[in-house]
């Protein structure tokens, strides 16, 4: 049973997170587990919560002995096959779980999430349930992804770029926008007629990244 005003995708996190479990070969015929989602008057959507729900259903179950530390956070939708699967918001949750004082998320592989910008943060990429169960067990190895920690890998600079920003004549009011967008780590969305120069100012636009 889950409360706290879940809708059908949260809900239906029951059916997937017992398939995923199954993998361990549990007996759950005869229990009956109550899933919690605080605060309970605002409503939750989505499946990110699958993977949450999963680990406390297998750390209640004794699947995983380890204790789990309230600084560690778990997000992630699951396929019924266990696989760790990403969704809408991800990016936004693992925003707010380190301004709340998480210090490690795990999280599914998704080519679009930039978490080696992510600071003061312990980001573990994995593939399958069990390899969560894993690693909180000890295990340090994935068959999928490495984990990934928050030093921010080296960034090109400007002067190894054949096309620099500094180099764009006009177009101010773009600029401005390009100069907002990295600045606060934004998405952009470029838009125009052809010839207009949208594709000058994307290829000028990772030279105003520095370290």
């Amino acid at each position: 049973m889950i409360g706290g005003l879940p809708d059908a995708s949260v809900k239906e996190s029951r059916e997937r997170v017992l398939a995923s479990i199954a993998h361990f070969d549990l007996d759950v015929t005869d229990k009956k587990d109550v899933v919690n989602l605080s605060p309970a008057d605002q409503k939750k959507n989505g499946a990110l919560f699958d993977l949450a729900i999963a680990v406390a259903t297998l750390r209640e179950l004794g699947e995983i002995k380890s204790d789990i530390s309230s600084e560690v956070a778990f997000i992630g939708g699951l396929s019924l096959d266990g696989t760790v699967v990403s969704g809408d918001g991800i990016l936004p949750a693992v925003l707010v779980a380190k301004r709340v004082g998480i210090s490690k998320v795990y999280v599914p592989y998704d080519c679009d999430l930039p978490l080696h910008m992510i600071k003061d943060m312990e980001c573990i990429v994995v593939h399958h349930i069990e390899e969560v169960v894993q690693h909180l067990e000890g295990q340090e190895q994935f068959s999928f992804s490495p984990l990934i920690s928050s030093v921010t890998p080296p960034i090109q600079t400007s002067e190894n770029h054949q096309k620099d920003f500094c180099h764009v004549i006009g177009h101010e009011q773009a600029k401005r926008a390009l100069e907002i967008a990295a600045a606060g780590e934004h998405n952009l969305l470029m838009s125009g007629p052809p010839g207009c120069g949208k594709s000058m100012l994307a290829e000028t636009f990772p030279s105003i990244f520095h370290l």
